[in-house]
């Protein structure tokens, strides 16, 4: 099913907020949440601990299971929302958080701590993994995952943690958002002051901390996703916590990201391969991230190359809505966060935002309820919850709030912060994704997004009354 030609049982065409588009402008129907199928059914609280692992069955029998045997984190993290919510803020914080303040990408499901080498005994050096080609020394490639997207989870985090702050005045919250900050910035400081012979490090240079933020020096290898988190992250640190220094601290960091990526010709390496994000012509995430970018750059320190990169971006808009199928969430999902901040930092282009981001909570809608295979075999919920805030802040009458909340609603035990579902056949899963370094991850980003979709649920209830 194209996700472009809707089923008019799920979707209905309508105007955005009274106001005519020049796109179509497809949005949910509030009153058709059983789409959801089963990745949305309500979490059983009745859980047991998990069984012991079934040795005695064939390979082609085995199966995906949640091997952890401790009592923290616990199987059932609530009985209510609330409760799961600060079962969550104290796994992000006991199990996740490093000793520097940065958040760890995963960790090991069958023991909650950080992949060892010892644990990686298919994949010796990282052969077979998706980082066996990546810029990165050979010793880290077999522990990728222990901080892949430690950038996302942190900057996913401190946002989370500001709408948390606002809301409860708690000044424990802001502590931690604090400690997420200077992480982040510690992080930066230290991918500035390495110097690449090929082009990267420098001023700028955000790279995945595969070895902690503080050995980064020869780690070449870093993904727009990042990027983009930490800088929504960071604006809203600006916006609602940051001190004058720090408000002047994420204005350099926000510039000098910008300024990186126009001098790089927005490129980078990623897995090993030299990427021109230009040439992506049908990467939303690209797109949106880098329009954002530049024009929060802008409205920071106006520059000619700020708005020539935002220009150069804005020749490739068509991104925002690529024909074809709903791809892994986050690439909905982050998109219509740039897409909310482009709304407010360009209001003379609302018109294009809100057109793309109607056409991208569709696919988003599709990519949760796991109509986009491969990737169903992932948990998308916590993802989900976060992302449905977002779209319906953009879209406040297609019901998105609603889907948020069953998101969380159904995110509610262990095993559902497993980045590989539980339950799953090995024999039907792509055999890179079946490794010791990938099958047991036990996912930070999950988390966090979780929190995030909570709060900012909360906070959407708050404006809205």
């Amino acid at each position: 099913m194209n996700p472009q030609t809707p089923p008019p049982t799920q979707i209905r065409e309508h105007l955005i907020d009274g106001s005519p588009t020049k796109r179509r402008t497809f949005i949910f129907g509030a009153a058709s949440f059983a789409f959801c199928g089963s990745l949305l059914k309500p979490t059983d609280l009745s859980a047991q601990p998990p069984p012991v692992p079934n040795s005695s069955g064939s390979p082609s029998e085995a199966v995906t299971e949640d091997l952890f045997r401790g009592d923290f984190p616990p199987v059932v993290y609530g009985q209510t929302l609330k409760e799961t919510e600060a079962t969550i803020q104290d796994v992000v914080e006991r199990v996740f958080r490093d000793s520097e303040g940065m958040l760890r990408s995963s960790v090991n499901g069958a023991t909650m701590k950080l992949l060892l080498v010892e644990d990686v005994k298919d994949r010796p050096l990282g052969m077979g993994t998706f980082a066996e080609n990546s810029s990165i020394p050979r010793e880290i490639k077999p522990l990728w995952t222990n901080y892949e997207n430690a950038g996302q989870a942190s900057g996913t985090y401190l946002e989370a943690l500001c709408a948390k702050a606002q809301l409860t005045g708690d000044a424990n919250v802001r502590e931690l958002a604090q400690k997420t900050f200077r992480a982040i910035v510690t992080l930066w400081e230290n991918g500035a002051a390495t110097k690449h012979p090929l082009g990267g490090g420098g001023k700028g240079w955000f790279p995945k901390p595969y070895d902690g933020i503080r050995k980064v020096s020869q780690m070449h290898e870093c993904s727009v996703d990042q990027y983009c988190d930490v800088t929504l992250g960071l604006q809203s640190y600006h916006h609602a916590l940051a001190d004058d220094a720090e408000k002047h601290k994420i204005e350099e960091i926000i510039l000098s990201f910008a300024d990186w990526w126009y001098e790089h010709d927005y490129a980078g390496v990623y897995f090993g391969q030299a990427i021109w994000w230009k040439r992506l012509t049908s990467h939303s995430v690209a797109a949106s991230y880098f329009l954002y970018l530049n024009a929060l750059a802008q409205s920071w320190k106006p520059s000619k190359n700020y708005e020539q990169g935002f220009k150069t971006w804005w020749g490739l808009k068509d991104a925002l809505q690529p024909p074809g199928k709903a791809s892994w969430v986050c690439m909905h999902g982050i998109t219509l966060n740039c897409l909310e901040r482009l709304r407010a930092l360009r209001p003379d282009l609302a018109t294009e935002w809100q057109s793309a981001a109607a056409y991208q909570a569709v696919l988003l809608v599709a990519s949760v309820e796991g109509e986009s295979n491969p990737r169903s075999i992932y948990n998308a919920r916590g993802y989900g919850a976060d992302y449905f805030s977002s779209a319906h802040r953009l879209l406040p009458t297609g019901g998105y709030d609603k889907l948020s909340r069953l998101c969380l609603e159904a995110s509610m035990t262990r095993e559902c912060f497993y980045h590989v579902q539980r339950g799953r056949r090995l024999a039907d899963i792509d055999k890179r994704l079946v490794g010791d370094d990938y099958r047991n991850m036990f996912m930070c980003e999950d988390h966090t997004h979780w929190l995030n979709g909570f709060w900012q649920g909360q906070l959407n209830e708050s404006l809205e009354k």
